[in-house]
């Protein structure tokens, strides 16, 4: 260990001993779970454990910015290590996944909706790589009781399994800042955790936490740049939950900007490295900017729309003052009314799942009247976030569907048989154009020349890894499903609806308990208990 810090991190003299317990355990292989706070360290847990493994670890992170930045921070050290996201370009990610073979990455980060590409699977297994390590940065996704915000995080179990499977026993790391007890308790089933580190000082001293009740948006402006010009402050993150309100908020503020995920990645990074800089005084933003986003000297955390739990709420304000000795204190502002707290539960039930969001899927999945037989559907049909397939959150749909049965994932594939270009065509692949030409489907494919759609699709990954493929189509990334029904069962629909209404009724409880920290006195004894962490101050 002490060789490692000398070689790759000479700035860090010495571990906590927190962080030593747990890359111990994990190196003794023992699946563990890491409660520290924001700053306190979690990122060096599992690249130091990676470095002393004999093979691949692989981070699972739900930020592209977290991914970006650690491994530039790695390749700097001489540390190889690569990022799969959509912020890198298609034929960038075609090289890397090609490359892995010969290169055999360190570290690989990847987001939740990356484990069950089938190319990127493809690819790891034909590399030989050993995946001895699996690190869930940001675990609280993990849990069931809050499966809605990144429904991909329920594929991590899978894919576990898919790599057992072809033989590999990957340690499995979780990793968070702050966790409720029941999620906790979700997560260390989940992954048969055999260790649990909990920070004791998982409630920071340097956060001075303000709660302030407004009876309207004029008085919530005000509050917000009265607290700006009282403290002082030269960095200020204000969360919001609409793209549209951080825009115009940002129009009445001179020296503030905005930040949301419909930016572009090129508008992302200047945004930030402005921010960073202290060019921007104040930005106002989604949670896309949060988790994984190493900005040391924040000295102000505004809550100007109201989240969802108090767990949600320690998770923003643990931007502030990463770094005490460059920002000792973070002021916190938190605005809410009784109508905030009342439209925030309105929109909880809105999100819960009813008998129509159901039909509503199986019928845009295109699973109806499809048992025991194989559909497909575009990609963006289930990933758009413009409203155009209706209202239903599809992927979570999608995700409970797999889960109960209703159908599964076949596999997916990027082109159709004609758009798919070999540089040189293999006969599998010129029996195949012979006999379903001018149609252009695989499943007709799979019927006309009675090859399994699996195999098909294993061919053209064979032949790209090979360097085979002339043009392999970016947008037109195809899902194949297969059906276990014909209509939708009724009894497994309504236990999709009763799992959905016990998310809604966990949600309501952890917003009243979040209600509650707006009133009480003892604000951080109050986070602790809720949070089940330590609470050491007198």
């Amino acid at each position: 260990m002490k060789s490692i810090l000398i070689q790759y991190f000479p700035q860090i003299t010495t571990l906590y001993p927190y962080q030593e317990d747990v890359i111990n355990k994990v190196l003794d292989g023992k699946n563990s779970l890491c409660i520290v706070p924001t700053g306190g360290g979690k990122s060096l847990i599992f690249q130091l454990a990676a470095l002393q493994l004999p093979g691949t670890t692989i981070v699972i992170s739900p930020l592209k910015a977290l991914m970006d930045e650690q491994v530039m921070e790695l390749k700097d050290k001489g540390i190889d290590a690569i990022s799969i996201n959509s912020d890198v370009s298609f034929e960038e990610q075609r090289e890397l996944l090609r490359s892995l073979k010969d290169k055999k990455p360190k570290i690989i980060y990847i987001s939740p909706e990356r484990l069950f590409n089938y190319f990127f699977r493809a690819a790891l297994i034909s590399s030989g790589i050993k995946v001895d390590l699996i690190a869930i940065d940001e675990a609280h996704c993990i849990s069931q009781w809050g499966v809605d915000f990144r429904p991909d995080y329920g594929n991590i179990r899978p894919f576990i399994e898919f790599l057992e499977v072809k033989n590999h026993r990957p340690t499995i790391l979780a990793l968070t800042a702050t966790l409720g007890t029941k999620a906790r308790n979700d997560i260390k089933e989940e992954f048969n955790i055999d260790y649990e580190k909990i920070h004791n000082n998982v409630i920071r001293d340097n956060l001075e936490l303000n709660f302030r009740e407004v009876q309207s948006e004029e008085e919530k402006w005000e509050e917000l740049l009265n607290f700006v010009e009282e403290n002082k402050l030269k960095k200020v993150l204000v969360y919001l939950y609409s793209r549209k309100k951080c825009e115009e908020l940002t129009q009445g503020l001179p020296g503030s900007d905005f930040f949301h995920a419909k930016l572009s990645y090129s508008e992302k990074q200047r945004v930030l490295e402005e921010f960073k800089e202290g060019k921007i005084k104040v930005l106002f933003s989604t949670t896309a900017f949060g988790m994984g986003i190493n900005i040391p000297d924040i000295d102000g955390v505004v809550h100007y729309q109201i989240p969802e739990s108090i767990e949600e709420y320690y998770q923003h304000v643990g931007r502030g003052a990463r770094d005490k000795s460059k920002c000792p204190v973070c002021h916190c502002l938190f605005l809410w009314s009784e109508t905030n707290f009342d439209r925030k539960a309105g929109r909880i039930r809105s999100n819960t799942l009813t008998q129509k969001d159901l039909e509503k899927g199986f019928e845009h999945l295109a699973l109806k009247n499809k048992e025991d037989k194989q559909t497909y559907v575009k990609w963006e049909v289930i990933y758009s976030n413009d409203g155009t397939y209706g209202s239903a959150n599809l992927p979570l749909v999608k995700r409970m569907f797999e889960k109960y049965g209703i159908c599964e994932v076949a596999g997916d594939v990027y082109g159709s048989p004609l758009s798919i270009q070999l540089k040189i065509n293999t006969k599998l692949w010129n029996d195949m154009l012979l006999k379903i030409k001018p149609r252009n489907q695989f499943l007709l494919a799979e019927k006309k020349t009675g090859i399994p759609l699996q195999k098909l699709i294993d061919h053209i990954y064979e032949e790209e890894l090979k360097g085979n493929v002339k043009k392999l189509p970016a947008t037109e990334r195809t899902l194949f499903l297969k059906g276990k029904y014909n209509e939708l069962p009724l009894d497994t629909c309504e236990q999709i609806i009763n799992d959905s209404m016990k998310v809604e009724e966990f949600k309501l409880e952890r917003l009243k308990e979040l209600k509650e920290l707006c009133k009480i006195g003892d604000k951080d004894r109050y986070i602790a208990q809720i949070l089940g962490v330590p609470y050491n101050r007198s």
